[in-house]
């Protein structure tokens, strides 16, 4: 069955009805600017027993409750961004430069280039790999392509990953068969050797970077996919404690591979200052809430 759709003034309605108390001063602005749908994720915790169908507010429930987390989340994903930004400008720029010295500049696009595991559907990994290489060039309009295609010449792998997304880097350290390129790559970063291992951590990196750059809620949220968290990334953040799946779990790793790359601890900080300024978000962060 088609719901109908309701104008804000009757979503004010709504809410009000359900035990809603509204003290911000521009609700229909809210509504319009933000998406009922989005804001009702960050509904739920205030809400009665939403999992069964209950949807009424608990007493005492008011907007600027689920509108604090909301904000928080928009400042706290530019945060993130800055960080996961920083590691794939780092991890494009050594991955390129470390293939380039062993001879690999211009084999990105072959498949003896890469390991044959294939998907559950047989197909194989390498080759959605390249496929996806040789779009993203042939579909570049930068300057570095540019060059090499009026001079019909290929472009080295230095000027190809300027091009790739973050996602098609994680896969070409987790395929290419260069191993001496992709070990010291990763632990330049301060991965571990086990090039598995590291390439998860990456994936995880470039979920959590995804799910910002797509504005996705992070308070409460359980995780799909979260990293590996190394010894020493622990050590260097004794006292940050969350649950597993929970955003803490990525933000411990991508904390000490960008203090690493920068030298200093200064994003660290910068992050653990953040989710000091409020209790409530901060438990969000850590410890998800596992929704049905």
């Amino acid at each position: 069955m088609r719901k109908q759709a309701k104008s804000v003034f009757e979503m004010i309605e709504l809410l009000k009805q359900r035990g809603l108390t509204i003290d911000v001063p521009d609700m229909p602005g809210i509504l319009l600017d933000n998406n009922y749908y989005r804001l009702s994720a960050y509904f739920r915790p205030f809400q009665k027993d939403p999992a069964n169908g209950d949807n009424d507010f608990r007493p005492g429930a008011k907007v600027s409750d689920f509108l604090t987390p909301f904000m928080l989340d928009d400042q706290f994903r530019r945060l993130i961004l800055e960080g996961t930004s920083r590691l794939e400008l780092t991890l494009r720029a050594r991955l390129a430069y470390n293939l380039a010295l062993n001879g690999d500049a211009y084999n990105y696009d072959e498949p003896d280039s890469y390991r044959d595991i294939a998907y559950p559907n047989g197909m194989l990994k390498r080759d959605a790999l390249i496929s996806n290489i040789k779009g993203w060039v042939s579909r570049s309009h930068e300057v570095c392509i540019r060059h090499y295609r009026h001079q019909h010449e290929q472009p080295p792998v230095w000027a190809v990953v300027e091009v790739l997304p973050f996602d098609t880097l994680s896969k070409m350290l987790q395929l290419h068969l260069d191993m001496d390129a992709v070990a010291k790559t990763v632990l330049s970063l301060g991965l571990c050797k086990n090039r598995r291992r590291a390439s998860e951590i990456v994936h995880a990196m470039v979920y959590l970077r995804n799910l910002c750059s797509h504005h996705s809620r992070l308070w409460n949220r359980e995780m799909v996919i979260t990293p590996a968290v190394l010894k020493d990334m622990r050590a260097a953040f004794p006292e940050f404690a969350y649950e597993d799946k929970s955003v803490g779990n990525s933000l411990i790793v991508l904390m000490y591979l960008v203090d690493r790359i920068n030298g200093d601890r200064e994003y660290s900080h910068r992050i653990l200052d953040f989710l000091a300024q409020d209790d409530s978000y901060r438990h969000g962060i850590l410890h998800p809430l596992h929704w049905d």
